[in-house]
């Protein structure tokens, strides 16, 4: 599976993220396998699809860990109808992954040169890091809320950048041009990754052998593994 390669630049005398990736397409699993199935059955027998379209299948969703309870509120500016209900499809799942049992194990258990840490951690352990995430403080909106308080506009430029934010406001940008083809793994991914940045998190400029162990890097990393292995 590949993950997202993100690139820091300077641009206008502010920090820039942007971010890079490649785009392999993947199968989606359902989340409500009986209204799936409801809705498979009704275009089979209006001759939308025929009885050789594949049947929906059921997510393997995680085992959620009891203690957490981090929720994502999420404001879409420029999306059209069929992007935000890919962007609702992407966050229903990120909410599951980022409160699985097995994404807690996998930030705990981060390593780096055989050391359980990650890479620009500032200074923080993985546990710390691991509670600074389910505590969704943003460095702009610094109240504990437990609430990963997203603002995403979506815009095309033919570049190969994905998207980008700014240190200093709390909003995101998405280019189209990957967005639409991503999986929803790709696109929970991408948004976790720049969420991090809101925490306060960040990453060598250079792409170099450490940058994938840095806490966005990572994070991104963990929430699309767990997604495209429901």
């Amino acid at each position: 599976m590949r993950t997202n390669k993100i690139i820091t630049v300077l641009a206008l005398g502010r920090l820039l993220v942007s971010c890079k990736a490649q785009l392999p397409n993947a199968a989606e699993c359902v989340l409500d396998l009986d209204t799936a199935l409801t809705e498979y059955q009704a275009q089979i027998e209006s001759g939308e699809i025929t009885a050789e379209t594949p049947a929906p299948v059921a997510c393997e969703v995680p085992d959620k860990d009891p203690e957490a309870g981090l929720t994502v509120s999420i404001n879409m500016r420029d999306f059209t109808a069929e992007q935000e209900e890919k962007m609702h499809k992407a966050v229903e799942r990120l909410k599951i992954a980022i409160n699985s049992v097995q994404f807690k194990e996998k930030i705990l258990n981060h390593k780096y040169k055989d050391e359980f840490t990650f890479v620009d951690n500032g200074g923080l352990s993985n546990e710390e890091i691991y509670k600074k995430i389910m505590e969704g403080a943003e460095v702009l909106i610094p109240e504990l809320d437990y609430e990963m308080d997203v603002d995403v506009t979506m815009y095309y430029k033919r570049s190969s950048t994905v998207g980008y934010t700014y240190p200093n406001t709390t909003r995101t940008w998405v280019n189209s041009r990957f967005f639409n083809a991503y999986t929803l793994g790709e696109v929970a991914s991408n948004v976790a990754h720049e969420w991090t940045h809101k925490v306060g998190f960040e990453h060598d400029f250079n792409n170099n052998s450490a940058r994938p162990y840095s806490v966005p890097y990572a994070v991104g990393a963990i929430i699309e593994e767990i997604i495209e292995g429901m």
